[in-house]
C-alpha cells in the first residue's frame, strides 16, 4: 500500500488522509509530518473535510435535486445500503466524482457555512478518532456527541457522553472545550472529559488544564488529577487518579480506586444502553477494582457482585439499592 504523497497530487494526497483517519492503523505521526511540511497541504485537507461534511449534510437535498430513476435503477437505489465515507470519496472514480457532483448541486443548495461546527455522534457500539489539521486527536466514546471548530484555535462543544484528548503543544493554539457552564482550557496535554445530566468530570493523563465558569479564575489540574463537579453550586471534588487509566474505555475496561458509586453510575449510563441512577442510602459506597465494558449489559450485574448492592428496573431506567 502506498503513503500519501508517493505519485499524487496534493488534492488526492489530502484525501487519501481523510479516508484513513478513522483506521485503527492510521499514521498520526505521518498526517503531522505531512500537514507540516507545506501550508498548502492544510489547505487542501480543510478543503477535504469541509466538501466531505457538507455532502453528508447535504445529502437528501442532493437526492432530491437528482433526476429520479425509472423501473430496476430506482429499486436497486432504493435497496442500496448507505454508502461510509470510504465509498463517497473513492467508489465510481474517487474524488473526481465527489468534486464533480459538488460543483453541479452546490449552486442550487443551500449548505452549512464554514464557520458550521462538524458534529460527531457514537452509538452504542462505536467509538470514533478524528484528526485535526495541527495532529492533534480526539476519540470519541460510545454514546456520546460533540461539536468541532477545527480553527487556528480549536473549539469543542461537549455535548454528552466522553471524549479523550491527545492535543499536540503549541502555544499559539489553545483548545477549548465547552461543556455546560463550564470551560477547559488546554495548550497541549492529554486528558478526559465527561458530560452528563448534572454532572462534569475531567482527569488528566499528562501536562495541564484549567477549568472555569466563562470569566472567572477556575481551577488547574495536573496530569494525575481528576476533578468531579456536580451538585448544587456545582461543588468540584479533586482525587487522583493513575494517569494510565484516564480514559481506559479505549481498552474496553473502566478502572475504578475508591470511587463513590454515584460517580460511577454516570459511567453505567453509558454503556447499558438506558439511565442508572443510586438510591441516596448507598450513593457513598466505594468502588475500587477493574470492570471490563463488553456490549455493555454486564456491568451492572458487575457492580452487584462488588458491592451490596441490587439492579431495580423503575420506567425503563436501573436503579441501584442497598441489600442490607
Amino acid at each position: 500500500m502506498t503513503q500519501p504523497g508517493e505519485g499524487h497530487g496534493i488534492r488526492e494526497e489530502a484525501a487519501e488522509w481523510h479516508v484513513r483517519i478513522d483506521s485503527d492503523a492510521m499514521d498520526w505521526d505521518g498526517f503531522a509530518a505531512w500537514l507540516d511540511a507545506d501550508p498548502a497541504h492544510r489547505a487542501a485537507y480543510d478543503a477535504i473535510a469541509l466538501l466531505d461534511a457538507e455532502i453528508v449534510a447535504a445529502r437528501d437535498a442532493i437526492r432530491a435535486a437528482q433526476p429520479a430513476n425509472d423501473g430496476a435503477d430506482a429499486a436497486a437505489d432504493a435497496a442500496a445500503p448507505p454508502r461510509t465515507r470510504k465509498a463517497r470519496w473513492w467508489a465510481g472514480g474517487g474524488l473526481a466524482v465527489a468534486a464533480g457532483l459538488a460543483v453541479v448541486v452546490v449552486p442550487q443548495l443551500r449548505l452549512p457555512s464554514p464557520a458550521a461546527p462538524l458534529v460527531y455522534r457514537t452509538g452504542p457500539g462505536e467509538t470514533r478518532a478524528i484528526g485535526l489539521r495541527d495532529g492533534s486527536r480526539i476519540v470519541v466514546d460510545r454514546n456520546s456527541e460533540l461539536a468541532l471548530r477545527d480553527g487556528a484555535s480549536p473549539e469543542v462543544e461537549m455535548r454528552s457522553g466522553s471524549a479523550y484528548f491527545d492535543i499536540r503543544h503549541d502555544p499559539g493554539r489553545a483548545m477549548v472545550i465547552r461543556a455546560g457552564d463550564y470551560e477547559v482550557r488546554d495548550i497541549g496535554t492529554r486528558f478526559d472529559v465527561v458530560r452528563a445530566p448534572g454532572h462534569l468530570a475531567v482527569a488528566v493523563a499528562e501536562g495541564q488544564v484549567t477549568i472555569a465558569e466563562p470569566g472567572r479564575e477556575g481551577l488547574t489540574l495536573a496530569g494525575g488529577q481528576r476533578v468531579d463537579i456536580a451538585g448544587p453550586g456545582g461543588q468540584a471534588t479533586i482525587r487522583r487518579q493513575d494517569a494510565a487509566d484516564v480514559a481506559s474505555w479505549r481498552d474496553g475496561r473502566l478502572v475504578y480506586d475508591n470511587a463513590p458509586l454515584a460517580l460511577v453510575a454516570v459511567d453505567l449510563s453509558r454503556y447499558a444502553g438506558r439511565a442508572v441512577s443510586v438510591d441516596p442510602a448507598v450513593a457513598g459506597l466505594r468502588v475500587s477494582g477493574v470492570l471490563t465494558i463488553g456490549d455493555g449489559s454486564r456491568l451492572v450485574g458487575q457492580i452487584e457482585a462488588l458491592l451490596p448492592v441490587k439492579a431495580t428496573v423503575e420506567d425503563h431506567r436501573i436503579r441501584l439499592v442497598g441489600t442490607l
